[in-house]
């Protein structure tokens, strides 16, 4: 039997922690739809908000404006996502003119997130109190002092058809259109190679596409025809700090802080690095000005700053040094081995034990971007951390389960009659789970299910785009029918509770958790890597309406880490409901928005979709919905040549 759900990747030997990693290229079956995980850091001021009053309407507008540090409207496109805080249903907007809106709303709680290429990303809490009056929010983005300048430093050096490109092919980074991007740029290297700036650029987006086989070079290229090219020796440090080859990073940090001492990242790379190299003077040297004069960046700089002062046998201040990280952060990912060192330090100082400097190198989890030790940062909480409030004496119906079979059944037929508009927004998110970058795409969608065997169904998804048009190359197929693990042919794969009367959305529900069977097959989801296919044993939690059993909300988790791929987390929400097509009187249960969140090997992701504009085979879409062209997907792996390693 054919699992649901695969994702297909090709990539070298995986192996937990390694820094060859996959490149995700295929189909994910089943997905999506929560909150936006970790906050964005802010130093943005607050914009005013508007109450204008409007006629009777079936809910308010949220308008945003879009500014940049100078109080001017932002010239770039930047993506807004605006979370129900009380549904959890999620909307996002791009803007062409430094402004947007959502309309619509219903009363409540908001949460407001905007980013854009190049500044820092903020949040805020927006509350509409009453739908008769719309909101304004105004929004200033402040400058990211980490993010890459651009703008071209030799841009009178370059012939005119050269330049030309290079500003086409800027544009299009500033949109995150990544293959525009290569296009113009890669036109202009080849007509004017002697570049410093073009191969910066070309580095930088090779980086932003992990793209390993590049990146490096021209980095280095960069770097050689320009030496004092700090941006670039700041991407080539941080790249050879991944790489662990510290001497290097340390070499390219230092170029850098001695041309921009503010740099706090090159601070960062070159401090552990010269821990990592047992040059524990100058890691000392540098991790005490990133504490002096980073700021809230600079908190983290303790854990090499405590270890510099261990490896220069200054115990005691190292030991107030590392408390007062974990009083910072007490919920690192690497606290228990601070804690370990801490507790050795103490007994150099008590008895005067072994040398503590075997226990030196601890990395700061900022700059751990490929490590499992970097923890769960960015990744929604597991199911089972989570205890939803459920009524007090309130008995689940005997009958429920088997009440949730026919609507089960009806998903399976609904999704095969309806085609729509695909919203995704993907990102890649960093080791403190905080968005490194978006991709922006809409399809045209359609599915197809069949049952090829008794007891067996399989779904096919088409959409107006191949699978290398994909964000990063990785095709999500088979959002509709996560809760298929209710439908009867699959419901005895779990095991099923029902943990009692909850609500979502201020809908009254039954919470149902289930969890994968050790001694069932796995046929919901699998992954399918260098051709050897690794099922997913999943657990999850299903919100099913009281009145009519439909499934509304459903979020599942992985029951154990797969560490052959090096699957640490894969966290799936999806939201349901009904969709009325009005010429022909039909409701039909169906997906609404869906979010996956991954952590596999050195990649963190989320992709959020959402789904409108409905039409039914039958007769709304029987002129204007055909399928779109493209091959349908999943694929065979076999089809998948196009994955490169990251």
């Amino acid at each position: 039997m054919g699992a649901w759900a695969t994702i297909v990747a090709d990539c070298p030997n995986p192996r937990p922690g390694s820094r060859t990693g996959c490149r995700l290229a295929a189909a994910v079956l089943i997905v999506l739809a929560g909150m936006l995980a970790g906050a964005a850091r802010s130093h943005a001021q607050r914009g005013e908000s508007v109450a204008i009053p409007t006629g009777m309407r079936s809910g308010a507008t949220i308008h945003v404006i879009i500014l940049d540090e100078n109080k001017k409207p932002l010239k770039q496109q930047s993506l807004i996502r605006l979370t129900n805080q009380s549904t959890g249903s999620v909307l996002f907007q791009t803007t062409r003119s430094s402004d947007t809106s959502f309309s619509d709303l219903p009363a409540g709680k908001y949460l407001i997130e905007v980013g854009a290429a190049g500044y820092l990303g903020i949040h805020r809490q927006i509350a509409i109190t009453n739908i008769a009056y719309d909101v304004t929010e105004t929004v200033m983005l402040p400058h990211d002092p980490a993010a890459v300048d651009l703008n071209l430093k030799d841009s009178a050096q370059l012939p005119s058809r050269a330049r030309k490109e290079v500003e086409k092919g800027i544009q299009a980074l500033e949109l995150s259109n990544f293959a525009e991007a290569r296009k113009h740029l890669e036109a202009a290297n080849h007509q004017y190679p002697s570049s410093s700036s073009i191969n910066l650029l070309l580095g930088y987006l090779a980086l932003q596409q992990k793209d390993q086989e590049h990146e490096l070079g021209y980095l280095t290229t960069a770097t050689r025809l320009d030496p004092h090219n700090v941006q670039a020796q700041n991407l080539l440090g941080q790249l050879y700090y991944e790489r662990g080859d510290y001497a290097r990073a340390a070499e390219a940090a230092e170029i850098v802080v001695a041309s921009s001492g503010e740099s706090l990242i090159a601070r960062k790379v070159l401090a552990n690095s010269c821990l990592k190299l047992k040059q524990f003077e100058k890691a000392r040297e540098n991790g005490q000005w990133l504490v002096d004069h980073g700021g809230d960046e600079g908190a983290s700089a303790r854990l090499v700053l405590g270890q510099a002062l261990a490896g220069l046998k200054k115990y005691e201040a190292a030991i107030q040094v590392l408390t007062a990280y974990l009083d910072e952060a007490p919920a690192s990912s690497v606290t228990p081995q601070v804690r370990a060192l801490l507790t050795q330090l103490e007994k150099q100082v008590s008895q005067g034990g072994a040398d503590a400097n075997a226990k030196l190198g601890i990395t700061d989890p900022e700059l751990n971007a490929g490590s499992e030790s970097a923890g769960n940062a960015g990744m929604p909480p597991d199911i089972d951390a989570q205890q939803p409030f459920v009524a007090a004496g309130v008995q689940c119906p005997a009958d429920l389960l088997e009440g949730t079979a026919n609507p089960s059944r009806e998903l399976v037929n609904s999704v095969a009659q309806f085609s729509a508009i695909e919203h995704m927004v993907h990102e890649n998110l960093s080791p403190r789970g905080t968005p490194s970058n978006r991709e922006i795409r809409q399809f045209n969608y359609v599915a197809a299910i069949s049952e090829p065997t008794p007891g067996t169904l399989t779904i096919q998804e088409y959409r107006d785009s191949g699978d290398l048009n994909m964000p990063d190359k990785i095709t999500t197929t088979g959002l509709p029918v996560l809760a298929i693990a209710f439908h009867p042919h699959f419901r005895d794969d779990f095991e099923m509770h029902c943990e009692g009367l909850g609500d979502w959305g201020g809908q009254a529900t039954w919470l149902v958790h289930f969890r994968q069977l050790d001694k069932k097959p796995i046929r919901l989801q699998a992954y399918v890597v260098n051709g050897n296919n690794y099922p997913v044993s999943l657990k999850g939690r299903a919100w099913i309406r009281a009145d009519n059993f439909q499934i509304i909300h459903l979020e599942t988790d992985l029951v154990r880490p797969i560490p052959e791929i090096s699957l640490f987390t894969e966290h799936i929400s999806v939201n349901y409901g009904p969709v009325q097509f009005k010429r022909s009187g039909t409701d039909l249960w169906l997906p609404k928005s869906a979010e996956l969140y991954v952590h596999f090997a050195k990649q963190r992701f989320h992709r959020s979709e959402n789904f409108d504009h409905f039409m039914l085979f039958a007769t709304d879409a029987i002129d204007t919905a055909k399928l779109p062209k493209g091959d349908p997907s999943p694929r065979p792996a076999a089809d998948h040549g196009a994955a490169q390693p990251q």
